[in-house]
Parts: C-alpha cells; sequence; structure tokens
C-alpha cells in the first residue's frame, strides 16, 4: 500500500486526487516556465519607482529639517540646535555622495563636452558667422555700431535665429 497523495489540478474542478501517473501527466501539459533572466542594469537618476525616488524624498525631508533647524537658530541659538544642524548638514552630503556613486555621475560627467567637442563647425562657418554677424550690424537701419553692452559680435544674441 502507498501512502504518497497525488493531486492535479482541474480549471473547473481545482485539486483532485489522482495516481502519480496523472499528475505527472498533468504538470507536464501545463507547466510553464517562469521569465528570462534579464541581467541587472545600472540605475540612472530620471528613473521612478526605484531607490533614487526614495533617496530624492530622504533628502527632501532632511533639507526641510535643516531650513527648520537654521530657522530656530536664527530665532535662539542653543547647542544642541547647532549640533542638529551640523549633522543634518553631515548626512545631507553623505547621501549625495551616496546617490552619485550609486548612479554612476562620474562614469557620465563628460558625456555632454565629449559630444559637443564631436559636433563642433568647421573653422570657416564660425568666420562666416561671424563677419554676417558684423555686416549685419554695420549696415543694419536701427544699429549703426557695436552695441555697448557687449565686447564682441559674437557675444550678442544671434541674428535671424
Amino acid at each position: 500500500m502507498n501512502d504518497e497523495m497525488h493531486y492535479k489540478y482541474d480549471p473547473k474542478m481545482g485539486y483532485v486526487a489522482c495516481s502519480a501517473e496523472e499528475a505527472w501527466n498533468s504538470e507536464e501539459k501545463t507547466m510553464e516556465l517562469g521569465p528570462a533572466y534579464t541581467a541587472p542594469s545600472n540605475k540612472l537618476l530620471a528613473d521612478t519607482g526605484t531607490r533614487f525616488d526614495h533617496i530624492n524624498d530622504l533628502l527632501d525631508y532632511l533639507n526641510d529639517g535643516l531650513v527648520a533647524v537654521t530657522n530656530t537658530i536664527e530665532r535662539f541659538e542653543n547647542a544642541k540646535d547647532v549640533q542638529r544642524m551640523k549633522r543634518l548638514e553631515g548626512a545631507i552630503s553623505l547621501i549625495n555622495v551616496y546617490r552619485d556613486q550609486l548612479s554612476n555621475i562620474d562614469g557620465y560627467k563628460w558625456d555632454l563636452n565629449n559630444m559637443l567637442d564631436k559636433c563642433v563647425p568647421e573653422r570657416g562657418v564660425l568666420e562666416g558667422i561671424r563677419k554676417a554677424r558684423i555686416e549685419a550690424l554695420k549696415t543694419g537701419p536701427e544699429k549703426k555700431s557695436l552695441p555697448a553692452s557687449h565686447s564682441s559680435p559674437e557675444d550678442s544674441e544671434p541674428l535671424g535665429v
């Protein structure tokens, strides 16, 4: 006599007692594999629903506390509030460092500069723009000279752009 109990799932009746062979056959038919493995990726500061939201919320609360303690010290200075202010400032700086390390901000620090370096126009294009601005300033009806507030025409607002 066998003391093992086997069940199979029937969508209409739920779990039903059966033999070991029937249970195995029903599992083979209905067995589904779980989701495929996905490798973890680095999170960005723009991600939502992540620990960055919680870190930013914590920073907001600590900054609000720092403002409250600073306002209290301005009205009435005592040693405990000064100590509390120093601790809040230290906690805020540590959390900022942790957030930056978590997001690998140093790895992306120079991406904008690198992209701008790759997209620089040729020297002749820049010279042509400067000459066009100077000519527009010289021949313009309301502006006969360079603006006094700007040292050079390339610092002024672009014309016609």
